[in-house]
């Protein structure tokens, strides 16, 4: 790889805000912020791509970056920047701060969605996750508003040979620390929630 090539990167791009570069897949990534915008490999320079200027680096004529991947060629959402475009300081230096901001909106969304699932709780695992799902509770908002108890009888309903430690883990879960430092006298009043829970269903199911 061409140290040279990364760091007149580097230079031409010496106004964008906390510019980095870092090795990556035999090239560099190049960061604003310790997000990646780009990527140099070989003695090229690819801006990564966006739904919302996918089209203008196509018609600029910027080609997408292409690996190869044991008996084909994969085509990555990088594109990239030509000797026009080095010329053109000003365009460039344009083209590269719209990409960060759209780069750091993109990254900021997927942590958001990330941040929702079920599955970023402590105790949770995949097959809890699509258990909660199966029964309506989507996602982390969904979980603490129907709360560990009525979560647990849902699911208990929906497969009865699942354990009590379910219940423990879901409690945990949102109250955000691991199951394992639960000791036993919070298990046994958890339990007893739960029995009272239980109940609170059948005194309401009797009024009916």
């Amino acid at each position: 790889m061409c140290s040279t090539f990364a760091n007149r990167i580097l230079t031409e791009l010496s106004d964008v805000e906390d510019i980095s570069l870092k090795t990556f897949f035999g090239g560099f990534s190049v960061n604003s912020k310790n997000i990646m915008f780009g990527w140099i490999t070989r003695k090229e320079f690819y801006l990564r791509g966006h739904s919302n200027y996918r089209s203008f680096f196509i018609d600029l004529g910027m080609q997408p970056l292409s690996i190869t991947t044991g008996m084909s060629i994969k085509l990555l959402d990088y594109y990239k920047v030509s000797d026009e475009l080095f010329k053109d300081q000003d365009k460039l230096l344009a083209m590269v701060k719209m990409v960060i901001t759209y780069t750091k909106k993109e990254q900021y969304e997927k942590n958001e969605i990330k941040a929702k699932r079920i599955k970023e709780l402590p105790n949770m695992t995949m097959s809890l996750e699509r258990l909660l799902c199966s029964v309506g509770i989507t996602d982390v908002e969904a979980l603490k508003k129907v709360g560990y108890l009525e979560a647990y009888f849902k699911i208990k309903q929906k497969k009865a040979s699942i354990s009590i430690n379910i219940l423990f883990a879901l409690y945990s879960s949102l109250h955000r620390f691991h199951v394992a430092t639960l000791s036993q006298e919070a298990k046994k009043e958890i339990e007893l929630e739960y029995q009272c829970f239980l109940k609170q269903i059948n005194k309401n199911l009797c009024k009916e």
